[in-house]
């Protein structure tokens, strides 16, 4: 679980908070080859007080095989490979208790698909193993393309059967007498079968339904527009097991059992001719039911030089309100919590962050019989390097918190808060 909201924490930079991807594990093939893609990524983030801040290391290979003239079989594997230091507790100057953790997770997944002159349908299914957290993933695509080919219309679904490991607590009265999850605590399981540790840990369930609709449309023959509709409801345990916050006593986090997320995304790209360049911008909108709203604006260019080399540049904006019962610590232990509910998740505040990347990538494909490498019918190369600059909003009346913000996660002052590196290598054949 700790890996599970690092790795939460490293999407709130590389994409929008809040927003849970669809797994597309290769529904539909993209050409008639065989594929293989391998890429690996690293993302690390500055952390206040000298902590040693947050590294992941994510590799993942996928490869599709044709099954036949319309089938495609997909297999694929990632592991996330983090460490870092995090507040023992959120509470004022819970920095300088931070405590370091590392972790590993592994992630199989299977795909079948199977392409129609003007469809596509695919079934998917993976799982996702870590110390503390199992995932069995299952779900399917569709898509179609309008007469005339110029509309698409896809839609895909993903169900989730996630298992949370958490300290027992089964006597205690009220959510303010749970104890955390210690890093030493048994979380007993064989694969994703698990095991309760009777007066020490239990396993507790999460499931989550993933529908999203997508509308693609060619406006002329040089602009594409894009639109998507995101839904989401999460059902169990979604507290952080290891979270401790002060509200007045020492209490495990403590969020609702119910979140309901939906997001509506537009995007258009305009293809250049004159100059063999495209414009990409795109906007998004989040809201739940935890009261965080969200907003995402990115602007992008692609650049070709010359045959080969394509340069991609892009910077994206986003900021989102805080969740409902988020405060910061000072007020958490001056004023207890809000209602039921407290946490000391910063996805769940009120922040903003602002990211610049570029990306080169080198293109190849065979000419004339003669295959790239003898080999294969198409390479392309990724290199792809970003930075990003994150900031925490004070919530609450700012004027009655004599000591600020608690930035816990962020050094105060610096000009970079996170970098993030990614080498990729696709080969069809």
């Amino acid at each position: 679980m700790q890996l599970t909201r690092a790795r939460r924490m490293v999407a709130l930079g590389l994409a929008v908070t809040g927003s849970a991807g669809v797994m597309a594990l290769g529904a539909g093939r993209a050409s008639a080859d065989d594929r293989a893609d391998v890429t690996t990524t690293w993302y690390q983030e500055q952390r206040q007080g000298g902590q040693g801040g947050l590294t992941v290391v994510h590799p993942q290979a996928d490869v599709s095989v044709d099954m036949g003239e319309n089938a495609t079989l997909g297999v694929g594997y990632s592991a996330d490979v983090v460490t870092g230091a995090t507040a023992a507790i959120y509470q004022i100057d819970g920095i300088s208790t931070a405590t370091p953790f590392d972790d590993v997770r592994h992630e199989a997944k299977l795909s079948l698909g199977f392409d129609g002159s003007r469809s596509r349908l695919g079934f998917f299914g993976g799982a996702g193993l870590e110390r503390d957290y199992t995932s069995i993933i299952a779900g399917g695509s569709g898509s179609v393309d309008l007469p005339g080919k110029n509309t698409n219309l896809a839609l895909s679904y993903t169900h989730n059967f996630d298992r949370v490991c958490d300290r027992e607590n089964a006597d205690v009265a009220t959510p303010l007498a749970n104890q955390a999850l210690e890093g030493g605590d048994p979380c007993t399981k064989t694969f994703v079968l698990v095991e309760d540790t009777p007066g020490m840990t239990t396993w507790r369930s999460l499931g989550i339904d993933t529908l999203q609709a997508t509308l693609t449309q060619n406006l002329s023959p040089t602009a594409v527009l894009q639109s998507s509709l995101f839904g989401q409801v999460l059902r169990g345990f979604q507290s952080n097991p290891y979270r401790r916050v002060n509200v007045g006593q020492i209490a495990q986090e403590h969020v609702p059992d119910i979140r309901g997320r939906a997001a509506l995304m537009v995007r258009i790209n305009r293809f250049l001719p004159g100059i063999g360049g495209a414009v990409h911008a795109s906007l998004r909108g989040y809201t739940d039911t935890w009261d965080v709203d969200a907003l995402s604006v990115e602007m992008g260019y692609s650049q070709y030089v010359g045959e080969s080399l394509l340069l991609h540049a892009r910077g994206r904006f986003h900021y989102q309100e805080a969740a409902a019962f988020y405060k910061d610590a000072f007020f958490y232990e001056t004023e207890g919590p809000a209602g039921e509910y407290f946490t000391g998740d910063r996805e769940l505040g009120r922040i903003g962050n602002a990211l610049a990347g570029l990306r080169m990538s080198y293109l190849k494909k065979a000419e004339d019989g003669v295959q790239v490498w003898g080999v294969f019918d198409g390479l392309q190369l990724d290199l792809k390097g970003e930075v990003m600059v994150l900031h925490e909003f004070p919530t609450g009346n700012i004027d009655e918190n004599p000591l600020g913000i608690e930035t816990q996660f962020l050094t105060s002052g610096q000009l970079l808060d996170a970098v993030i590196v990614q080498l990729g290598l696709l080969l069809s054949y």
